[in-house]
């Protein structure tokens, strides 16, 4: 379309506004007037596919789209298909904040200045078998997967600032005297330093043999509220492992699946330790406190954590 070209009225009569206005031909679609009503009721309620959304927009509005027209719609409004995320039902947002502000903040914040050791520690358990994942391709591939529920444990303790991990791995189970030689294999890398772990509430851990075996080293055990994996740090390094070295692979025997997972610790990119500096904040005004099904949720933020294999 052309644009009419300015005239020396425009600047008499309107100024230099006049002048200046954009004249370029925009069309309005017959859902302008309704895209506010909804953008709301999709970020109220989220549609699953563009054919629910494609029914959705017709009972507001009474206009019939097609599937195509309605997901450039969505794009527009800055709408992407994501996967959804669980959430803790019995989680408590008021002691989880609480709780950082109080107990987790000013030992992060000692550990910074190297006034102390802060480790966040956990369980992970690998299965043998076949771990799924998205893929761009043009037909859908098909993975092997192995037989049998062969499982590598691994108890890991994360520190905070430097992301080194100290781990004690098995075949069999995580149970008390594992914490206790975790424990034990801490004290002895850091035989001078002030050390806090902080962890869950699993009940190898919070026992009279692991709070006997932390009192004679001189290590806190400082135990995170109940239902509270999203603050600790390394549950987010599991899930990394199992996106770089286990999604979409098949390994032939439960050895080469021990090896991977071992050498993706052991030598863990860079990249994915700057990541994790992301997801750990010294500050609860960074804090961010997303309302998810009518209920408030603090975590740590994934700021791109998330690395593709």
């Amino acid at each position: 379309h052309s644009v009419p070209p300015p005239r020396s009225s425009d600047l008499r009569d309107g100024g230099i506004g006049e002048l200046i206005e954009n004249r370029y031909y925009r069309p309005s679609g017959s859902l302008e007037p309704f895209m506010q009503c909804i953008e709301c009721s999709f970020r109220i309620t989220p549609v699953q596919n563009a054919k629910d959304a494609v029914a959705r927009i017709e009972k507001m509005t009474g206009l019939k789209l097609s599937e195509s027209q309605t997901r450039r719609i969505m794009k527009k409004m800055g709408m992407s298909l994501r996967k959804c995320s669980s959430l803790p039902s019995k989680a408590d947002p008021q002691l989880q904040f609480d709780f950082y502000r109080e107990e987790m903040k000013h030992r992060l914040e000692e550990a910074s200045r190297g006034q102390r050791k802060v480790f966040f520690v956990d369980a992970a358990h690998f299965v043998l078998g076949s771990f799924l994942g998205m893929v761009w391709c043009f037909v859908r591939p098909f993975i092997k997967t192995s037989s049998g529920r062969q499982r590598y444990n691994v108890l890991g303790a994360l520190d905070s600032h430097s992301k080194e991990i100290i781990s004690i791995k098995n075949t069999g189970y995580i149970n008390a005297l594992t914490v206790c030689e975790l424990i034990e294999k801490i004290r002895s890398q850091y035989k001078e330093d002030f050390i806090t772990l902080i962890l869950d509430n699993a009940r190898y851990q919070r026992c009279r043999a692991v709070m006997q075996k932390a009192g004679e080293l001189n290590i806190e055990l400082l135990f995170l509220p109940s239902y509270s994996p999203n603050l600790n740090l390394i549950e987010r390094l599991w899930k990394l492992v199992k996106k770089r070295c286990l999604s979409n692979r098949y390994y032939e025997t439960f050895d080469k699946f021990k090896h991977a997972i071992d050498r993706c610790l052991e030598n863990y990119p860079m990249k994915i330790r700057l990541n994790l500096s992301r997801c750990l904040l010294s500050n609860s005004s960074s804090l961010r406190i997303a309302k998810l099904n009518a209920r408030q949720y603090i975590f740590f933020p994934l700021h791109g954590a998330e690395v593709a294999s």
